[in-house]
């Protein structure tokens, strides 16, 4: 499993444009939320999801925005979504609660996951995500990120997510 500097590597030898800043460990929105970042870009929610079957979805979406869940699993044609636990996450992606973006699935080389990116993040023209290591967060542009995701063989499906009303 590739950790932080790897991925850094990994993004400078595709030529893949991005800025990079280091802070504090983050665990979850909240605390993410309150960073001071000189990066500009739309903050994201990242979310591990699997279904009864064994399948597993890495799901990004807008960082102040509740999923209905059951709402997603009828759009992903799955009976029941609940989300992975902590070690799962470590086992398919190598990273921690809280450390999880797209970015990850450069860990995924047997493709388990598969990336569901939320309608709601279309307009964005950038995103900043963790790089494997929630005390640092990148900025990728819309473009950028979806040549990485391209080059490790892991596509966005850009699909509309439902709200908790």
């Amino acid at each position: 499993m590739l950790g932080r500097e790897e991925l850094i590597g990994l993004l400078k030898h595709g030529r893949i444009e991005f800025a990079c800043e280091y802070h504090e460990p983050v665990s979850n929105m909240a605390e993410s939320g309150a960073l001071e970042l000189s990066l500009e870009g739309a903050r994201c929610k990242n979310l591990l999801l699997q279904d009864k079957s064994g399948r597993y979805y890495l799901v990004m979406t807008a960082a102040n925005k509740s999923l209905e869940l059951s709402a997603v699993a009828n759009t992903l044609r799955s009976k029941r979504l609940s989300f992975a636990s902590a070690d799962r996450l470590c086992e398919l992606l190598g990273v921690r609660p809280g450390s999880l973006s797209p970015l990850a699935l450069v860990n995924d080389a047997s493709h388990e996951v598969h990336l569901v990116i939320d309608e709601d993040l279309r307009n964005e023209s950038t995103f900043l995500l963790h790089p494997l290591d929630s005390a640092a967060t990148v900025a990728l542009t819309k473009r950028d990120l979806e040549a990485f995701l391209e080059s490790i063989a892991h596509p966005p499906a850009w699909t509309f997510l439902a709200a908790r009303t």
